[in-house]
């Protein structure tokens, strides 16, 4: 008897014939899908403990968050209308140093449960500054998520609360990596992160290679996101992000290429030379005022481009489903050209793009038999999304992460019908609303700092 079918509605597998299966069925069994096709095959073919009724939904695979920085969910809002490095200045830096492991640990649990209730099944945390990397990770595993921590690192050009020395920081990944990558029946992993190639030396920037080529980690890097920043990179190391990182012999299967808004095309070409992977982050960009990355001329050159909401607090969302409009929408106003970057370019960059930036695209990303069942159901039957004419464009175009109804990570429902099975929602929104209220009282106490938006408040 296998454990669960999922029956009716639109069953979007993303696989290569990117099939989209009328009144479908999944059958998944120990964690696995064991069937794909339609529902009344499935009712022949299986016995099964719980049915699901998506009549009125979209199946389709998990979500991939491929950038995001959790702690940042109790910072939303605090640093608004700002340039990037005017706003990891004030906004920031100032507020990491004043978390504890407590705030760690509840920013964590409610940027995991916003990233479950946008259909998300696994994020890559880029977490940096706070420490308490442990506490991240214990999150993800206790939430049931799959993640992949990306350890981050700063060393030089950055306050001094920041810095840390490269041996301890590649030592203090290693030891993450030692304790946790593979843990939780292999849903949790550890990357190495060097914040920017501006804030980091080129020793850094190479032993963290030697890290990732020790253990196949992935390396994953804010690269050329703003203007500024390349301007700091050129002072700094005499060359821009992606020309240092190919000289340094740094660029590979293993990078993931975060942002890149600011690279030439023959910046490109080193990318899709080497195998490196680009994080979109089209939300963070505009939020930011970074810029608009070349998406259509990456996915040109054969680069894979998978799709990232950013943190909280340059978002200020982890809406998925909003990321994706967003994205296909930027680019087609930006090239005058609505075949820019299409609904299905979008869902492919958030799911299978994702997994394949992950190096598990024979394990994820897709609704296909032998796959591990992570899994996301859309409710859509709502005014803002009904009629159906075609699936994959309400998705992209109609829904957001409110229309999300039921999540399935590693073959166990985590969310049903909106109710996150793991913990109590509302237990964490209660500390993440009065832990947040705290950190801001201890940010202006420290380092003196009025908010714009304070000055409107009576």
């Amino acid at each position: 008897m296998a454990d669960i079918l999922i029956e009716g509605g639109f069953v979007i597998t993303m696989d290569s014939e990117r099939k989209v299966i009328r009144d479908g069925g999944v059958v998944i069994d120990k964690g696995r899908i064991v069937f794909v096709g339609k529902k009344n095959e499935a009712r022949r073919k299986f016995r099964v403990k719980k049915i699901i009724d998506a009549s009125k939904c979209a199946i389709i695979p998990g979500l991939i968050n491929a950038h995001t920085h959790l702690f940042q969910s109790l910072l939303r809002n605090l640093g608004t209308d700002m340039e990037l490095l005017d706003w990891l200045k004030t906004s920031i830096h100032p507020a990491i140093s004043c978390y504890s492991e407590g705030d760690v640990r509840i920013a964590a649990f409610w940027g995991i449960i916003e990233n479950i209730k946008s259909g998300v099944t696994c994020v890559i945390e880029n977490h940096y500054g706070a420490g308490y990397y442990e506490t991240i990770l214990d999150a993800m595993i206790e939430t049931g998520i799959r993640g992949c921590l990306a350890r981050g690192i700063y060393e030089i050009n950055v306050v001094d609360e920041l810095k840390e020395k490269p041996d301890e920081a590649i030592a203090s990944t290693e030891r993450l990596v030692k304790r946790y990558h593979g843990a939780a029946n292999g849903r949790i992993m550890v990357a190495v992160a060097p914040m920017h190639p501006c804030f980091a030396s080129k020793e850094l920037l190479l032993k963290a290679k030697e890290l990732s080529d020790k253990y196949g980690i992935l390396y994953h890097t804010h690269t050329a996101e703003s203007k500024r920043d390349q301007e700091l990179n050129v002072k700094s190391h005499g060359k821009t992000d992606v020309e240092l990182l190919h000289e340094l012999g740094i660029l590979s299967p293993k990078y993931h290429a975060v942002h890149a808004v600011w690279v030439s095309e023959k910046e490109i070409k080193y990318l899709a030379e080497t195998g490196a992977h680009v994080i979109h982050n089209p939300v963070s960009n505009m939020y930011l005022a970074s810029g608009i990355a070349p998406i259509p001329e990456m996915l040109k050159a054969g680069i894979n481009v998978a799709l990232g909401t950013d943190g909280p607090a340059s978002n200020n969302t982890q809406d998925m489903l909003q990321t994706m409009k967003f994205a296909a929408c930027l680019h087609k106003v930006s090239k005058l050209n609505s075949l820019a970057l299409t609904a299905w370019d979008v869902l492919e960059m958030a799911t299978i793009n994702g997994a394949k930036a992950l190096g598990l695209e024979k394990e994820l990303g897709s609704l296909e038999v032998g796959k591990k069942a992570d899994i996301t159901i859309i409710n859509l039957d709502k005014p803002h999304i009904k009629p159906i004419h075609d699936p994959v464009g309400s998705i992209v175009y109609c829904a957001n992460c409110n229309d999300v109804e039921t999540v399935i990570i590693d073959g166990k429902i985590v969310m049903e019908n909106r109710k996150i099975l793991t913990l109590d929602e509302k237990s964490f929104a209660e500390k993440a609303e009065s832990g947040a209220y705290n950190i801001k009282e201890r940010i202006k106490e420290r380092f003196n700092i009025e908010y714009p938006f304070e000055k409107h408040m009576i």
